[in-house]
């Protein structure tokens, strides 16, 4: 299924109520079209939280009641067909709630009075999707592509006159009007072509751009898109024209699958050249939360979050304002409404989800896990923040 904000409501209205929610991530990947070994990865995970709530006999049946639940999801028909699988429990709540997924996910178990959400968090940013263009001189398609899948938007066909060939006296006038003509008409042909793209990358939230075709083609294409259309071009490259549209979505899953990969190094190497440079990057929870509080990043490409994998760090996030905190104090320093502990990296990203920031992630980053596995990207114009953080109750972000 794919992923949208408002179909999590169900599990943000979780984040009270009667004894802990189950969160689990099962990736399916390994062995698709068959059932999960269970408990099988989640034996010893389940093993280590019976041992955390051995004083609490009450919450260990909670826990077992909602974990056998768990595990008859992953073994349902259904599973089958996903890559992965995040399903939270909480059975003594009257509340289940399964997600099948169609990128995988690692394994994790996690017990909490609210949902685990970062990991399913992470997958609705991945999911989010490339706009793919796929033409000739006088065809083009236009495609949705996510890792897990790929699904035509809209086709497009000009009438273009056949190349014609020097053939001695045969070459005359009337063969170079022909070539005139053909050559107006594959300009028209592209430009339309670019208007198409231009008003899809409007009307949907894509993470970039990928060309495919001819060289020749794509070069004067390009040329035809708008800048900032252009700037986003995560991959160009050849790809013959097929009569079967879907055809080309293996090939298109192996392009994303690299263009990620390079993507994350670009991040890297551009998060370690701004600190070196001292401009335009925040690092750590207090610069990023006052970064996204100002409004120093914002839609469309004018700054993003880069994460690390999530250190579990808690904030303090206000009941009423919804301000974040460093610090935890109990009322907000702020409005002075009741602050309640939260996860930095839910509320970051659940942040960027609801006011449409792009977010990105990269693995093993020493540079970035040290200042604290997280960093905002402002745009070239911002200066680098440096300020220092404010204890609460004195006017500022935490």
């Amino acid at each position: 299924m794919a992923l949208t904000l408002p179909g999590l409501q169900p599990l943000l209205d979780q984040f009270k109520g009667d004894g802990p929610v189950v969160s689990c991530y099962a990736d399916l990947s390994a062995a698709p079209g068959f059932p999960v070994r269970w408990p099988g990865p989640f034996k010893a995970k389940a093993a280590a939280i019976h041992e955390m709530l051995a004083d609490d006999p009450r919450a260990g049946r909670q826990f077992e009641r909602n974990f056998q639940a768990i595990g008859r999801a992953l073994e349902a028909p259904e599973a089958r067909h996903a890559r992965g699988m995040a399903v939270f429990a909480a059975l003594q709540r009257g509340f289940f709630q399964p997600y099948p997924l169609d990128v995988p996910v690692e394994d994790e178990l996690v017990v909490h009075e609210a949902p685990y959400l970062v990991p399913l968090l992470q997958t609705l940013y991945r999911q989010r999707e490339y706009l793919v263009v796929h033409s000739d001189t006088h065809r083009g398609r236009l495609y949705a592509a996510t890792p897990g899948g790929l699904r035509l938007l809209q086709e497009v066909e000009a009438t273009v006159p056949s190349r014609q060939h020097s053939a001695g006296e045969r070459w005359g006038q009337q063969q170079a009007t022909i070539a005139r003509h053909r050559e107006d008409r594959i300009l028209h042909f592209q430009k339309e072509l670019a208007e198409r793209v231009e008003k899809a990358w409007a009307e949907h939230s894509f993470q970039g751009l990928v060309l495919l075709g001819e060289h020749e083609v794509l070069e004067h294409f390009r040329k035809r898109l708008p800048a900032r259309l252009a700037a986003q071009v995560v991959h160009e490259g050849p790809q013959a024209w097929t009569d079967k549209p879907l055809a080309i979505e293996a090939d298109i899953q192996a392009i994303l699958t690299n263009a990620r990969q390079a993507q994350e190094e670009h991040l890297r190497e551009e998060f370690e050249r701004r600190l070196r440079e001292g401009y335009a990057v925040a690092s750590g929870a207090g610069e990023v939360i006052e970064a996204v509080e100002k409004g120093r990043i914002g839609p469309r490409g004018h700054g993003y979050l880069v994460f690390g994998p999530d250190p579990r760090e808690v904030v303090a996030r206000c009941t009423a304002c919804r301000s974040l905190w460093v610090e935890v104090p109990a009322a907000c320093p702020r409005c002075q409404a009741p602050c309640v502990e939260a996860s930095l990296w839910e509320e970051l990203l659940l942040l960027a989800l609801r006011h449409d920031f792009a977010a990105h992630f990269v693995r093993g980053d020493a540079e970035l896990a040290c200042r604290g596995g997280v960093a905002a990207m402002l745009p070239r114009q911002e200066p680098t923040l440096r300020t220092p953080v404010t204890p609460p109750g004195q006017g500022g972000p935490g």
